[in-house]
């Protein structure tokens, strides 16, 4: 199957040559080095920061509370790809060419699309929960923190489902048109290569980014709407301190949601134009690589805006101070504590899970 597809990024060669692996980026070589530089720095920032976010959630049990456990995997998933992903690609453009030839293309182009399709799938299934959340309050003790350990296990393995099709026939992973970085051939318009690639851009990118518009919406509708009756004197389903605790989880699921779309958008659009587009409408390699190598950057971006929007973590990492005020107001449903509390000054008394009904409710 790859002996005449790959060549469709215009070389002349097919990808059983193994001249094919090694061939000069066409882009400017030294635009190419210092995106390439950038993408080393981005290994060390990618490794350290998931990495910490990995270790605090091992560490300390008080933070390993449902919600946090979609963004525990989604770090340990970053971990992988910073590991994997940013250095292939970034030492690749350093040198102006691929460096591992046809198997470490296709494990660049694994990693890659594991850590993008996993992360939108933790994402969607976080939202749907605190969407449970919301329109069935006083079923919140069966959202619990090993209902969400099995949940993100199910994502990963849907995620990983889909990545290991290229492997097996369905499409194949080649260099991109900058030839420093991988990703599934989206220039061969054969039927069997349009079509994953049609179902790829509807279930990794469409229907998820519906299902995080549709569920944020409605949990936004619903806290402001108990908010309003709150002010107004009249008894809601969740206690006020509930509300407030939702609307600050609400508020860290979507920032790091936005920051996850507004890294992937640019790559999916380039993604649509190029699979689907016609062939004088190609993106150019530029184009195509900066937009691949700015969602990379989402390893970055996904745990410093969770770090720095959580009232569990700020740019320290971890707020030890907070931690330490856990233990007196945790709870055990299950098999763990799945409330804690954080409090900070008079007026910010905030609990971390929100899943398993409190006193006050």
């Amino acid at each position: 199957m790859s002996a005449n597809n790959s060549s469709s990024i215009g070389i002349g060669l097919t990808s059983d040559d193994p001249a094919f692996w090694s061939q000069p980026t066409p882009i400017d070589c030294t635009t190419v080095r210092i995106i390439g530089i950038l993408l080393c720095v981005a290994t060390l920032l990618g490794i350290f920061l998931n990495g910490s976010l990995l270790i605090s959630f091992i560490r300390h049990k008080e933070l390993r509370t449902p919600p946090n456990i979609f963004i525990m995997f989604i770090s340990f998933i970053g971990l992988i790809a910073s590991c994997v992903n940013l250095p292939l690609t970034g030492s690749s453009s350093v040198f102006c060419h691929w460096l591992y030839s046809r198997q470490g293309c296709q494990l660049e182009g694994l990693t890659a699309f594991l850590y993008g399709c996993a992360s939108c799938y933790l994402l969607c299934t976080v939202s749907i929960s605190r969407c449970y959340i919301i329109i069935r309050p006083f079923n919140a003790k069966s959202v619990t923190v090993k209902k969400s350990v099995v949940t993100c296990c199910i994502a990963i393995l849907i995620a990983l489902l889909w990545t290991i099709l290229p492997l097996v026939g369905w499409n194949e992973y080649t260099l991109e048109r900058s030839r420093t970085s991988c990703c599934t051939n989206l220039y061969d318009r054969r039927r069997l290569f349009v079509s994953f690639n049609i179902f790829i851009f509807v279930v990794v990118y469409c229907v998820p980014l519906i299902i995080l518009l549709v569920t944020n919406s409605i949990i936004y509708t619903g806290i402001k709407g108990m908010r309003k009756k709150v002010a107004q004197g009249v008894k809601t389903e969740l206690s006020q301190r509930r509300i407030e605790m939702e609307r600050r989880v609400l508020k860290t699921v979507v920032i790091t949601v936005v920051g996850f779309v507004f890294t992937w958008t640019p790559y999916a659009i380039t993604f649509f134009i190029s699979a689907f587009g016609a062939p004088e409408a190609n993106v150019s390699p530029m184009a195509t690589f900066i937009c691949a190598c700015f969602a990379k950057t989402s390893m970055i971006w996904i745990p410093t805006l969770y770090m720095s929007t959580s009232t569990q973590f700020r740019f320290s990492l971890v707020d030890k101070s907070s931690l330490e005020k856990l233990g007196g107001v945790s709870t055990t449903a299950g098999d763990g504590p799945n409330v804690a509390a954080i409090t900070r000054g008079k007026a910010d008394n905030v609990a971390a899970t929100g899943i398993n009904a409190n006193k006050d409710d």
